[in-house]
């Protein structure tokens, strides 16, 4: 245990350090960030506001000096030339990019009997690039999206916190945006994407996840929002990789806040084992395929209502261990919505679900339902506070005749704070009540902290 301590205080000192540096760089000569943060939802451009927040566009968008900072004056040094450079590549060359890096550590209470570490610490580092050639920011506007990243194990004898849960704690949830593409960058995403009916419309064809256009939520970004999976990635649908994959998104009506998106993706998509190689898309014709319809109520930029209804379709993999892990078709639905009264989101989902294993083979969950409200912005500091509740049943006998599962309790609290216009830190904790694959304990509390710095 004093190894694994060693590594907790070292991934401590890295964030007070990287900290230090952003919080003490030189102020920049002038900044409206200095105005007064609002009240309500920060909205850099309100056409973003329902895009998905794990959305290349909205991550590029983001990239820039945001609103609403504790320390608003505090930035690196030379931010204001380095955005005049950017914004004058968007005008000469229909060029926008981003740069960021995030970090996760987790500390838990209690650990199975097989597991070494009671820490994990994961990292990760993405470059994202749109190129508009054709009417940007037109009606019919054509673009080619690249997401070139990095994912992996801050220290290397740390547990990684995608496999943290399920192995070290013996949960059915997780965190799988943290995982390990096993050396070097990989391309995530790299899509063609063309907008028509005067932008109430638009596909996207090449590598891609389908995470990113079905199951809205203003909150299931892992890296500043929600750490445990029922509320981010929500492994409980099956969701493959990156991989080939095409999707449309259709707005029918522009007075209205009604949307349609339909996704094909390959169940077989490996980044870190295959890299960028569709050949099991049209080799071995597995997919995942999705449905989504759901309407937003929008009142102003960054104040809306939320409702929508997804049903998929997974069907059985060849990749990763697909004859030792859980690997069967199956389909489900996921009901999910959210209310806002003014700083105030109310939001809650039911997930259900068939299929075992699913692209990413940790889909081990039948019914997963969650609830829990946020308070926007608070002190008039960019972000939320929120708490989820959680509840996730697993599939009857997904790992017999090793362990006998059980149903699954939890809730968790964190505070997403805007510390200066580039750093965002996430403080917070999960409690899990009765592990599903953990006799040994009934109770868990796993604090964790993470930080996002966006350039």
């Amino acid at each position: 245990m004093g190894q694994t301590r060693g590594f907790r205080l070292a991934g401590f000192v890295t964030f007070l350090t990287l900290l230090t540096v952003a919080v003490g760089a030189a102020p920049a000569a002038s900044s409206t960030d200095d105005e007064p943060a609002l009240a309500g939802g920060y909205s850099d451009a309100p056409d973003l506001d329902t895009l998905d927040p794990t959305d290349p566009l909205v991550q590029v968008q983001q990239g820039f000096a945001q609103p609403g900072a504790i320390f608003p004056q505090f930035t690196l040094p030379g931010r204001a030339a380095y955005e005049a450079w950017r914004e004058d590549l968007l005008q000469r060359h229909n060029l926008r990019f981003a740069f960021s890096g995030q970090m996760l550590s987790q500390y838990a209470t209690a650990t199975t009997p097989i597991a070494e570490e009671d820490v994990a610490t994961g990292g990760i580092a993405t470059l994202e690039l749109i190129w508009s050639p054709h009417d940007r920011g037109g009606p019919t506007e054509s673009s080619l999206v690249l997401r070139y990243g990095w994912r992996g194990n801050v220290f290397e004898n740390a547990q990684n916190p995608a496999s943290f849960g399920l192995i070290n704690l013996g949960a059915n949830w997780s965190n799988y945006e943290f995982t390990n593409w096993q050396g070097g960058f990989k391309v995530e995403d790299l899509f063609l994407q063309q907008w028509f009916l005067d932008r109430r419309a638009n596909f996207r064809i090449g590598n891609v996840g389908p995470q990113a256009v079905l199951n809205f939520s203003r909150f299931k970004d892992a890296r500043v929002s929600f750490t445990a999976s029922p509320y981010a990635f929500n492994d409980t649908i099956p969701w493959p990789t990156f991989g080939f994959g095409a999707s449309m998104r259709v707005e029918p009506n522009a007075d209205s806040g009604l949307y349609m998106v339909g996704s094909i993706n390959d169940m077989n998509g490996d980044p870190a084992a295959l890299g960028l190689d569709w050949s099991t898309a049209f080799d071995e014709g597995q997919f995942f395929y999705g449905f989504e319809i759901g309407n937003f109520w929008r009142r102003g930029p960054g104040d809306f209502d939320h409702l929508h209804l997804m049903v998929f379709w997974a069907d059985e993999r060849i990749t990763r261990n697909p004859n030792v892990l859980p690997n069967e078709s199956g389909w489900g639905l996921r009901i999910y919505g959210e209310k806002q009264v003014g700083q105030w989101v109310g939001f809650g989902g039911y997930t259900y679900n068939t299929a075992e294993g699913g692209g990413i083979s940790t889909t081990t969950n039948a019914h997963v339902a969650t609830a829990g409200l946020a308070y926007l912005n608070p002190l008039n500091i960019r972000g939320e506070a929120a708490l989820g509740l959680m509840y996730a049943k697993p599939i009857d006998d997904i790992f017999a005749p090793l362990v006998k599962e059980r149903d699954q309790y939890g809730a968790e609290i964190y505070w997403r704070l805007q510390v200066t216009p580039n750093l965002v830190i996430t403080p917070g904790a999960q409690l899990i009540v009765n592990p599903a694959f953990n006799r040994d304990d009934d109770f868990i509390a796993v604090p964790h902290l993470k930080f996002s710095a966006t350039f």
